[in-house]
Order: structure tokens, then C-alpha cells, then sequence
């Protein structure tokens, strides 16, 4: 292939994980390049989500997620204050059912102390009425620094940033091969405009597909991803809510929540469900009617289910079965013994709200 690429730094995937990486290390100074197989940045988890900016609350004491969920929290918050992205800390309530045990939210409590999140208190049922009359349950937690903010308009912010330090995305690059030649690395770049690409970092942010390119790439990688589907569904009444609403969590994830867009509307998910093939269908069938009323049910007992309607699926990729089980996974040199290597896997949630803590991470670990 006559076509002869370099940079300093490629990073493999076009989603909030990799933008953010590039936008760290350019503004380093660093030349970096980011690739992406897709026509358009943002095509997967970091476009089909609930947009919502986690606190740190539920995460394993010493896990990554539990470190990288709680600074990016702050990091976060501060970047849409400076770079002009809309945002509401409008607070979350993580509710207790009538048939749940107040204990359940005594743990999460203890569990949210331990990772040093913020402002985090319980309520009783008068409290909880005061703020949010529609609710009609014996206790809760609430969160003050939860909230959702504009996803698009901050991956848009990273994209400029990249760009404006001299960096490029260039689209519809997928990796076909690579190997590490002494101090380099040289790839194989498919799709519109295949090349072979030479650089001193590559930062594998690529998502799903992250454990197939590290394969690629030569690493040797015990690590398996399991695609759990989960469905979204719009609500057309009218929103009696002013903030996040969650039920206590189940292994497979946070609950089936009620989540606000900017413009106050009403969206109730995900479910969890583990599939074998990663494809945005949406099955609207009666059983997951039947599931979402009766959870939605327990915090909203003027749910009309006859308006709730279709909206979007997104797929999360992790590790375990058990959410409470699964971690991110960054490996350096030292865990796979190929220098100026980072491969970042099963980001799901909170990936988003910790993209920007992760890629400070990373950067400070490469360079």
C-alpha cells in the first residue's frame, strides 16, 4: 500500500471515550488522529443513552468505575460551565418500594459514603412529598449532584477541541491489522481511504468492537463481552416529576428509571436484556409492557400506561452477568507487555459521565 500516515497518537473509536482521549492529548500537544469505522462520531453507547450525569452512587469501593464515576462527576459539571453546555443538576431520588427493605437503602448509602460522593441523604415519606408530590413512597435517597446534560453538544465541544489543536477524525477508517515494530506501531487502515498508518500510541477506544481490535493488534486478552440490550420507551402525559427517579437497583443494572430530557419530557428505561447479536431491534412485545408498568408503577401511581410509546434501544457491553460485578477494563504495558498501548473495554455505564476523568487517566499514564 503505497499510502504512508503518521502521527504521534492514533485513537481507535469516535465515541465519548475516545474523543475525550484525543481531546486530552491534544491539548497536550500531542499529534493525534482518531479513526473510527462508522460514517458518523457517536454512533453507539454514547448516542443511545439516557444522558444522564451519575454521581458515583452504586459502583464497588475501588473499582474504576467507582473512581472514574465520582471525579467525572466534577470534571464534567465543569466543562459544560466553561464551554457553554446545557445541563440541569436536577438531583435524583432513588426510591423505596413497598415491598423493599429499608436496609437496601441503607447499603447503597454506606456503599455511596465509601466512594465519597456528595451530598447524598436520606428522606422520609413527608420529604419525599414535599419535592415531589406524585410519589407516594415510605423513603428514599436522594442525590443532589445527579443530573442530564446535552451528550451531543459536549462530544461536539471534544471534536472542536481536537481539531482546533491540529488533531483529525477522520470516518469510515476501520482497523484491519497492526503490530509493533520496536518503538512504533504500524497499522492497516481500511474502508474510503485505506492506508498504512505509523504512530508511537494507540489508545483502542473502539467499544464493542474493542476486544476484536485488541486482538488484532496482538494482545492477548482474557476478556469476554456480553451485549445487554435495553429499551427505552417516551412517555406522552405530563410529567409531574422534577427529578430523576429510580428504584433501588437489580443485578442486572439501576432499575427501570424515569429519566427527564432538557426540555422536561418524560423517558422511562432501560430493562436489561442479554443478547447474542449487537443490533438495535426494538421489541415491544407484552411482557416488557408488563415489566416496565409494574416497576414504573411503584413510584408513579398515576401511570397511564396507554401513553407510553416506542422510543430508542441502546446496548451496554460488560464483563459479568451481575452489574455489581463488572469494571471497566484499562490495561497498560504492563498488563499486556506491548508499549504505548492503552485498550479500554466494557465502558458502559457510567462511561459517559467518566470520559473525561478516564481520559486524564490515560493521558497522565502515557505520557
Amino acid at each position: 500500500m503505497d499510502n504512508e500516515v503518521s502521527c504521534e497518537c492514533l485513537v481507535i473509536g469516535a465515541g465519548a471515550i475516545g474523543l475525550a482521549c484525543g481531546a486530552e492529548l491534544s491539548k497536550k500537544g500531542i499529534e493525534v488522529i482518531v479513526l473510527d469505522s462508522e460514517s458518523n462520531p457517536l454512533q453507539h453507547a454514547s448516542s443511545h443513552n439516557s444522558e444522564v450525569i451519575h454521581a458515583g452512587i452504586y459502583y464497588k469501593p475501588g473499582s474504576l468505575k467507582a473512581k472514574f464515576c465520582t471525579e467525572g462527576n466534577e470534571r464534567l459539571y465543569s466543562y459544560c460551565d466553561a464551554r457553554g453546555i446545557n445541563y440541569k443538576k436536577l438531583g435524583k431520588l432513588i426510591v423505596l418500594g413497598k415491598d423493599d427493605n429499608q436496609s437496601i437503602l441503607e447499603r447503597i448509602f454506606e456503599n455511596a459514603e465509601a466512594n465519597a460522593v456528595k451530598d447524598i441523604y436520606f428522606l422520609e415519606k413527608d420529604a419525599i412529598q414535599k419535592i415531589e408530590p406524585a410519589i407516594n413512597n415510605p423513603a428514599a435517597l436522594f442525590s443532589k449532584t445527579s443530573g442530564i446534560f446535552d451528550s451531543h453538544g459536549f462530544c461536539l465541544s471534544l471534536e472542536a477541541e481536537i481539531q482546533k489543536n491540529g488533531g483529525n477524525i477522520i470516518m469510515n477508517s476501520p482497523v484491519i491489522n497492526g503490530y509493533q515494530n520496536k518503538e512504533s506501531w504500524n497499522l492497516e487502515i481500511g474502508g474510503r481511504s485505506p492506508c498504512n498508518l505509523k504512530t508511537e500510541m494507540v489508545i483502542n477506544a473502539s467499544g464493542f468492537n474493542s476486544i476484536n481490535v485488541a486482538k488484532k493488534l496482538g494482545v492477548s486478552i482474557d476478556l469476554d463481552s456480553l451485549f445487554f440490550i435495553g429499551h427505552y420507551y417516551q412517555y406522552n402525559g405530563k410529567n409531574p416529576f422534577n427529578h430523576l427517579i429510580y428504584p433501588v437497583p437489580d443485578i442486572f443494572g439501576l432499575g427501570i428509571h424515569t429519566s427527564l430530557d432538557l426540555s422536561g419530557k418524560i423517558r422511562f428505561g432501560p430493562d436489561a436484556e442479554l443478547i447474542q447479536e449487537y443490533k438495535y431491534t426494538f421489541n415491544d412485545s407484552e411482557e416488557r409492557r408488563r415489566s416496565f408498568i409494574q416497576s414504573i408503577s411503584t413510584y408513579f401511581p398515576k401511570f397511564n400506561p396507554d401513553l407510553m410509546t416506542p422510543d430508542f434501544v441502546g446496548i451496554r457491553t460488560r464483563s459479568e452477568m451481575n452489574h455489581n460485578d463488572a469494571d471497566f477494563s484499562i490495561l497498560f504495558e504492563e498488563d499486556h507487555g506491548l508499549s504505548g498501548l492503552v485498550n479500554l473495554a466494557n465502558i458502559e455505564s457510567p462511561g459517559l459521565t467518566s470520559s473525561l476523568a478516564i481520559a486524564n487517566y490515560v493521558s497522565k499514564r502515557l505520557l
